[in-house]
């Protein structure tokens, strides 16, 4: 396997971490019987986006940064 840098190797690793939480959140509403439909998911990711998407951008670049990066 390809050696990554370690700003790589951050990224990718909040990006997995990223679409873990997701995929949890939406394991944990199933189980609840509760179903949310792609086009809303979609759309409330793009609203969420487009108001905070570079604060998340910040923090992100912040960590990716960090010596000391822990996803924990």
């Amino acid at each position: 396997m390809k050696k990554f840098s370690p700003e790589m190797q951050a990224l990718m690793t909040t990006i997995v971490y990223l679409e873990c939480r997701v995929e949890a959140i939406l394991e944990l509403l199933g189980d609840k019987g509760i179903t949310l439909e792609d086009a809303d998911i979609n759309s409330t990711t793009h609203k969420i986006h487009a108001v905070q998407g570079d604060v998340f951008r910040h923090k992100i670049a912040c960590r990716i940064r960090n010596p000391n990066f822990d996803i924990g």
